[in-house]
C-alpha cells in the first residue's frame, strides 16, 4: 500500500471504539480523507491487533458497479463473507448511495448469531444524522473529520514553508488532500477544487433533491461565500438574485438551498446566542466555508489575506476542537457591538474576536467589545499581526498561526 499521511486523532478514536458496541459513523465534506482513515484503520487491525484478512469485509461506494446494489443484496452479500465463529469488521465507504442503506446496517447491528463492528461514512450529514437517529438511537457514535489543518498541512507538504508562505497558500488552497500532491501548480489546483465543488453539488444536493436548478444552488452559496462573516438572511440572497436578474425566489426555497449546501458541508451555518438568557436564535446566522481552499476558488483566487479568510479559519479550527459554535451582537444603547464567536465545549463559553492586524485603531472594535462582556469566561482576540499600544486587561492575545497550530 502507498504511504498515507497519518491522522492520529482520527485514528486515535477508531482504535478507542474498537469492539465497542456502536456503529462507528465517519461524516466530513468530499475528500476531507474519511476513506483514507478507513484504509489505516484496517491496517492498523491487521498489523496491531492480529485481524485476519477474511475479518474485514469493505465496500466503496464510490464504485458504480457497486451503486446497483440493494441493501437486501448488500446484507447477503455480507453474511455470506462473514466469519460466524470471529468478530467482522465491516466498512461501508459513502454508503448513502445506496437506497435504505440503514435497513441494512441496522440488521447486521441487531444480528445475533454473528459478530459485526461496523464502520460507516458519508458525505451528507443530514442523510446520515437524521436517518440514523430515527433508526438507531443510542447505538451509533459520530466522529467528524474536517479538512486538514493548518499544522498537518505544513507536515503533509514536507516542511517546505517558513510560516507566513505556508499561511497564505492554506488560506488559499484548504485542507482538501487532493491538492497536496500538485502544491505548486496553483492554476490545476483551482480547477480540481472547483470539479471538487461541482462534484459535491451534483452528488449531495442535485441527486438526493430531484430536478433541483443547479445554477441556483451555484448562485446562492456564491452569495454566501462573497459574504463569509456578515448576517445572512433569505431576504439578502433575493435581493441579490433579483439585482443579477436571476429570478424571483421565495424564502422557504432560498432556506431550502442553504440546508441543504450545510447538509453537504460545503457551508457551516453559525446561529446568535443571546449572552444573557443563554439562548440560541434562529431568525438569521452567518455562514462559512466547509473548506478554504472551495471558498477561495469560488470566489477569487489570490494571495491576499483577508480577514473574511482568518475567521473563516479560526471557525474551522473550533470545529475541529470540538465546540458548538456561536456568534453575538450586544447591544449598548450606542450600537451593536459583534462577538466573532462564542464557543461553547463542556458547559464552558469562551469568546473570540479575529483581526488580522491589531492597532489602536480597531482597538475598541476587537479588544472592546470583549471587555464589555460582564461574565468571567474566557476572553480572546486571535491577531496574526500585533501593532496595539492599549492595555489587554482581562483578554488574551492569541497569535493566529499558533492557534491554528493548536499552540496556545
Amino acid at each position: 500500500m502507498e504511504k498515507l499521511f497519518v491522522r492520529k486523532y482520527y485514528l486515535d478514536e477508531l482504535v478507542r471504539l474498537k469492539d465497542q458496541h456502536f456503529i462507528k459513523v465517519l461524516t466530513g465534506i468530499r475528500w476531507s480523507g474519511k476513506s483514507t482513515i478507513l484504509l489505516q484503520f484496517q491496517e492498523i487491525l491487521k498489523n496491531n491487533f492480529k485481524i485476519e484478512e477474511s475479518q474485514i469485509i469493505e465496500y466503496d461506494f464510490n464504485d458504480l458497479e457497486l451503486q446497483s446494489l440493494t441493501y437486501i443484496e448488500l446484507h447477503k452479500e455480507i453474511i455470506k463473507k462473514a466469519n460466524p465463529h470471529k468478530t467482522n469488521y465491516v466498512f461501508l465507504d459513502e454508503i448513502q448511495e445506496i437506497k435504505n442503506w440503514e435497513k441494512c446496517v441496522i440488521s447486521l447491528y441487531e444480528n445475533k448469531k454473528i459478530k459485526f463492528d461496523i464502520y460507516i461514512t458519508g458525505s451528507n450529514a443530514k442523510l446520515l444524522s437524521t436517518e440514523l437517529s430515527t433508526l438507531l438511537t443510542g447505538r451509533h457514535t459520530d466522529i467528524h473529520v474536517m479538512p486538514l489543518s493548518f499544522k498537518e498541512f505544513i507536515e503533509l507538504s514536507d516542511s517546505k514553508y517558513k510560516e507566513n508562505p505556508a499561511l497564505l497558500d492554506y488560506l488559499k488552497i484548504g485542507g482538501l488532500g487532493v491538492i497536496i500532491p500538485i502544491l505548486n501548480d496553483y492554476k490545476q489546483i483551482s480547477e480540481v477544487l472547483k470539479d471538487i465543488f461541482n462534484d459535491t453539488i451534483t452528488k449531495d444536493i442535485k441527486h438526493r433533491h430531484k430536478n433541483q436548478n443547479n445554477l441556483l444552488i451555484n448562485k446562492i452559496i456564491e452569495y454566501v461565500y462573497t459574504n463569509i462573516g456578515k448576517q445572512i438572511n433569505p431576504e439578502n440572497i433575493i435581493n441579490y438574485l433579483v439585482s443579477k436578474k436571476e429570478g424571483t425566489f421565495d424564502k422557504k426555497t432560498i432556506n431550502n438551498y442553504l440546508t441543504w449546501a450545510c447538509d453537504a458541508m460545503l457551508l457551516y451555518r453559525v446561529n446568535y446566542f443571546d449572552i444573557k438568557t443563554k439562548t440560541i436564535l434562529r431568525t438569521s446566522g452567518k455562514y462559512y466555508a466547509g473548506d478554504l481552499g472551495l471558498l477561495t476558488a469560488n470566489t477569487n483566487f489570490n494571495d491576499n489575506i483577508n480577514g473574511y479568510k482568518l475567521e473563516n479559519a479560526v471557525f474551522l479550527k473550533l470545529i475541529e476542537m470540538g465546540y458548538d459554535v456561536f456568534t453575538n451582537e450586544i447591544y449598548n444603547g450606542k450600537g451593536n457591538k459583534e462577538i466573532d464567536f462564542v464557543a461553547v465545549k463542556n458547559q464552558k463559553v469562551s469568546y473570540f474576536q479575529v483581526c488580522a492586524i491589531l492597532h489602536d485603531d480597531n482597538y475598541e472594535r476587537e479588544v472592546g467589545n470583549l471587555l464589555s462582556i460582564r461574565d468571567g469566561f474566557s476572553k480572546n482576540v486571535v491577531i496574526l499581526e500585533d501593532k496595539s499600544t492599549k492595555p489587554f486587561d482581562g483578554v488574551n492575545r492569541i497569535n493566529l498561526i499558533e492557534f491554528l497550530k493548536g499552540k496556545f
